[in-house]
């Protein structure tokens, strides 16, 4: 709230808001409410207006009262104005408002209820019998409830703490429950202040775009963030027990302190993650969760090291640019970078510091700056020096180690970029960095802190050394081979002791997991050769810790994603790495769980059978679809505990052939109420490997039946075929108008739908085809996201251009892949099948045929198990008579014989066989044979193009060369291009217009139709404004 003019969205304390009297009358009828607010402020310079933020709010009236005056002095606000782009309304009074402490500005107002998951929304759920219930943001509806309290001994009074959900599913809220109970005291003790409020409401909503949502007192979540069945995986109770603790904390780190501007979010979110590890850790000091943390900041360390990153610390000026720094630099790389802070000055002096920090601005708004100079003074060291460089600088240092005797090594400092270009200008950053150094000789790590660009350290090269111990850094390490081969066989083959605690040797897991993420993370970048993660993999085929198969399996995912469309046998080759590795875990741990057993062996266990089974290995595939016959058939909960349903679920859905097995677990996401099992179905839907069923995973997940907070679960798996993300791509070009109205106002959905859409590929192809796609849309929403998917696809297309053929290599040598085997120019293989390759426009038609797309409205279908086909068009639906599933394609153009990569199905999907052939099978060489003479007819095709280029270089060459001759040639030269581009820009303009009219068809078309359900909304809320100010006047 301000006095205008203003130059920026942050509302200048012109104006100070004192307090708040809110009223808020719901009518259901129409979905429609009145608000009315009385705020209390103080004028500190005088003004004829005001500014306030608001967002789709119609203000009846505004008046500005001196209540402390004789007379009563009152005036009304004469205009309102709106600027929607920066959310904020402008009260504009006819006479000045004096400079005093007593005003009142009362204002009413008219919302509408809307469906969007934003601001005052409505959702819709089905309980356990059946009934429609209405459950509205402000949590009124019909709930149930559990009830805990507090010991009280940190808050000097038991404090009530309450889960309230969706009638029949509080019994599931238990564990969450028990979590906030024991948070409330952990966090009143931890900050030595007791919880401010007398009572902690838990709220789960079916509906909820965020995950949580930390509002002071009453806090929401998705109903999947914290209801849990009883026997639920490891993997799901560490995800609520994290994010119930995360915003547990924000009671105190968020709400009692609040953030001076958005700028400083990532204080109070990294801040509130790191304290949640912290707390975790001392709830359940058996689950290792450092090792997990390390496991977590992977993805933001891939995502730190691309040129469109940002700073932790970053300004905001726009009301579209606060939802894009939700991020993961934001949360993680906060956390991260406050732990290596907490390491630095020792944890005790820095909760102290924290204690300190949360006395001082109790009650009132800090900054991150506030917060450093507490520590500063607290602990007695240059806190702002340190962190300033961590949390303004874009980006983290590699340190690369250079060994100059067998007693000296050199460490250097440069910024890290995963696309392995680094510019000398880029070059010049410098972090002050803990190395946290350990050697063979001193198992104490030794605390150095480098600040420069180089630094010559004592060390004995011919033994181990390790930096970074225990992981708390921020940054990458870079060995020498022979180091790096010395930790391998060190540290690679240590065993579990009887507990984690108890575990022998120097390095722990987390300091494993961090050779590996570091390792995997310098190949993909061109730091290292790809051959050497693949060669430090073979020193953990022993290995028996979770966390670090863990960490292994993530990081073979990432390879095999971008070698995902190269030829069927050298990712049948990769898959055979990863089947080994993980069998042998198999057939030493069993299928079925041990009384008594270690819970890490049956997490193990899980992670192991899923990606065995994922690698195709036979025995396995075929044990899986068993007890998933056995579970379905019987609804036999035992035939799959709970750890092993998502594993058995995927395997079966990746080998399936026909659908039988897709329907039942349709059938089971629509039976169960369940809200984790609910997610293991919807999300195993996209493993299906046939085009039919991608499809109709794709519509399944727009329909009616899958909510909005949803959707992005039921397509995320859609990545992990070719098949699936070809389809997926194609689908968010068809209805990215349709997608991109219904979702604007979602805080994250257009992110993640754009990362799912795009951010896999690794060919220069999707790269052009993206680029082009994206320019004539508005990308203000999701720009920045938008340029980070980019720059990975960059990052994918030089790996594997640089790796491809040194990746062969490797598995020709190690027995992966036969020698000698002739792959073609770029590692291509092609194989004839009946299917034919579609060009994109064949494929977006046979997409528009499947989808019922026509006349410029986009409606998409979906086939029930009752051969009902339904549509999807806005927010309506509409069943339409269609005799079978097959009917959706019974008018497509059987298509011509073509090209497709091989290990497709007949029908031109990519599916994985329950039991890949070995190489040396005679079936499987005839086959590789029968693709090799393919691929030489591939061959003569490339060097035609080649010659073609060859010939488009030499004129480029001639054309260099007549510009060096003198103004006539340079003139000729000139009108050449200029022919060219013109013939290029006539080409590109056609196309536009033809896009043009296409959209302007769909927005008449939409226009038409919002014309229409404003009206019929404009008509509603007139009829129920007598029924608002009776239901005002009652209460």
């Amino acid at each position: 709230m301000t006095a205008k003019p203003r130059s920026s969205i942050s509302l200048e304390r012109t104006i100070i808001p004192i307090h708040y009297n809110l009223k808020i009358v719901p009518c259901p009828v129409n979905f429609s409410f009145l608000g009315k607010v009385s705020i209390e402020i103080c004028i500190a310079e005088p003004t004829y207006g005001i500014i306030l933020n608001a967002k789709e709010l119609n203000i009846q009236t505004a008046t500005a009262r001196d209540h402390l005056s004789t007379s009563g002095y009152s005036v009304t606000a004469t205009s309102v104005s709106y600027n929607v782009e920066e959310e904020t309304i402008t009260l504009e009074f006819p006479t000045v408002l004096h400079v005093a402490t007593s005003w009142i500005l009362d204002i009413t107002y008219i919302g509408l209820v809307n469906e969007r998951l934003n601001g005052f929304y409505r959702s819709v759920y089905t309980d356990a019998d059946n009934n429609i219930q209405y459950l509205l943001a402000w949590t009124i509806g019909d709930f149930d409830y559990i009830e805990a309290y507090s010991s009280g001994e940190f808050n000097g009074e038991p404090v009530q703490c309450r889960l309230y959900a969706p009638v029949g599913l509080a019994i599931h809220g238990r564990y969450s429950l028990d979590l906030a109970v024991k948070s409330v005291e952990y966090f009143a003790r931890l900050f030595n202040i007791p919880y401010p409020l007398p009572k902690l409401d838990l709220v789960a909503v079916p509906d909820f775009a965020p995950g949580a949502m930390e509002n002071w007192g009453l806090i929401s979540f998705r109903t999947y963030a914290v209801l849990i069945e009883e026997f639920s995986s490891h993997d799901r109770k560490l995800e609520i027990a994290a994010t119930v603790i995360h915003e547990i904390s924000h009671q105190w780190f968020g709400n009692l302190v609040t953030m001076d501007w958005w700028s400083d979010l990532w204080l109070f979110e990294g801040f509130a993650t790191h304290l949640a590890y912290i707390a975790v850790d001392e709830l359940f000091p058996e689950w290792d969760i450092w090792s997990e943390f390390v496991k977590r900041i992977q993805e933001v360390l891939k995502h730190d090291s691309l040129r469109t990153s940002h700073p932790v610390e970053v300004g905001v000026e726009n009301p579209s640019e606060i939802t894009q720094i939700f991020d993961e630099v934001s949360y993680m790389k906060g956390a991260s970078v406050l732990r290596m802070l907490s390491v630095w000055l020792g944890q005790e002096k820095f909760l102290q510091g924290i204690r300190k920090f949360m006395l001082k601005f109790m009650w009132g708004n800090a900054n991150t700056d506030d917060l450093w100079q507490t520590l500063a003074e607290e602990c007695q060291m240059d806190v702002p020096g340190f962190m300033q460089k961590w949390t303004r600088q874009t980006g983290y240092p590699m340190l690369s180690i250079t060994e100059l005797d067998e007693s000296t090594i050199l460490v250097r400092q440069n910024l890290f970029l995963s696309t392995g270009d680094v510019r000398e200008e880029e070059d010049r950053l410098i972090w002050p960095i803990p190395l946290s150094l350990t050697t063979a000789d001193e198992p104490a790590a030794r605390n150095i802190m480098m600040d420069s660009k180089e630094m010559v350290l004592k060390v004995d090269t011919n033994k181990w050394y390790k930096f970074n111990m225990g992981q708390a850094g921020f940054y990458r390490v870079s060995y020498p081979s022979k180091s790096l081969d010395l930790l391998g066989k060190t540290f690679g083959a240590q065993r579990l002791g009887a507990t984690v605690k108890a575990r022998p040797g120097p390095l722990d897991s987390a300091d494993r997991v961090g050779l590996l993420t570091d390792a995997a993370a310098l190949v993909a970048s061109g730091n290292a050769a790809t051959s050497s993660f693949l060669t430090l993999l073979k020193y953990f085929e022993d290995e028996e810790d979770y966390m670090v198969w863990g960490e292994v399996s993530l990081r073979l995912q990432e390879l095999l994603s971008v070698w995902l469309e190269q030829p069927a046998p050298v990712i049948n080759a990769l898959k055979e790495v990863q089947r080994r590795l993980f069998t042998k875990i198999v057939k030493r741990l069993g299928w079925d769980y041990a009384e008594g057993e270690d819970p890490s062996s049956g997490h193990l266990r899980a992670l192991a059978i899923r990606f065995a089974g994922r690698a195709g290995d036979p025995d396995i595939v075929a044990e899986a679809r068993r007890r998933f016959g056995a579970f379905m058939a019987n609804k036999d909960m035992s035939a799959i505990p709970p750890d092993l349903r998502f594993p058995v679920f995927e395997i079966v859905l990746r080998t399936t052939v026909g659908t039988e097995e897709y329907e039942a677990v349709v059938s089971y996401y629509r039976e169960t109420f369940i809200p984790g099992e609910k997610l293991v179905a919807l999300t195993v839907l996209g493993y299906a490997s046939s085009q039919e069923l991608v499809r109709r995973t794709l519509a399944f997940a727009m329909s009616p039946e899958v909510r909005t907070q949803d959707i992005l679960t039921a397509i995320a798996t859609l990545r992990s075929s070719t098949m699936g993300r070809a389809e997926l791509w194609d689908f968010m070009r068809l209805h990215w108008d349709v997608l991109y109205n219904r979702h604007c106002d979602d805080l994250r959905f257009l992110d993640y739908f754009v990362v799912l859409s795009i951010g896999s590929f690794s060919s220069l192809e999707r790269y052009h085809e993206v680029q082009a796609f994206f320019s004539t849309k508005d990308t203000s929403l999701y720009e920045r996201i938008l340029a980070t998917c980019l720059e990975g696809i960059r990052k994918n297309i030089l790996w594997l251009e640089r790796d491809r053929q040194e990746v062969e290599n490797w598995l020709q040598v190690n027995g992966y892949l036969p020698k000698g085997l002739h792959l073609g120019p770029g590692g291509d293989m092609m194989v004839e099948t009946s299917c034919g390759h579609l060009s994109h426009a064949d494929r977006i038609a046979q997409q528009q045929h499947f989808y019922n797309v026509s006349s410029g409205v986009h409606q998409a279908h979906y086939v029930n198990t009752n051969g009902v086909a339904q549509s999807i068009h806005g927010s309506s639906t509409t069943n339409t008579a269609n005799s079978s599933r097959s009917s959706s394609f019974s008018s497509s153009p059987a298509p011509s014989p073509r090209r497709v990569r091989s290990g497709s199905s007949p029908n031109g999907c990519h599916h994985h066989s329950p039991s890949p052939p070995s190489f040396e099978d005679e079936q499987v060489q005839l086959l590789l044979r029968q693709q090799q003479q393919q691929q030489e007819q591939q061959q003569k095709l490339e060097e035609q193009h080649h010659l073609h280029q060859h010939q488009y270089q030499q004129q480029q060459q001639q054309h260099r060369q007549l510009r060096q001759r003198g103004p006539q040639e340079q003139l000729m030269v000139q009108l050449q291009q200029q022919l060219w581009q013109e013939q290029r820009f006539k080409l590109h303009h056609l196309q536009m217009l033809e896009r043009q009219e296409q959209h302007q068809q769909l927005r008449e078309q939409e226009e038409c139709q919002q014309k229409k359900i404003n009206e019929q909304e404009q008509q509603a809320l007139e009829n129920g404004m007598e029924l608002l100010h009776v239901n005002e006047h009652k209460l």
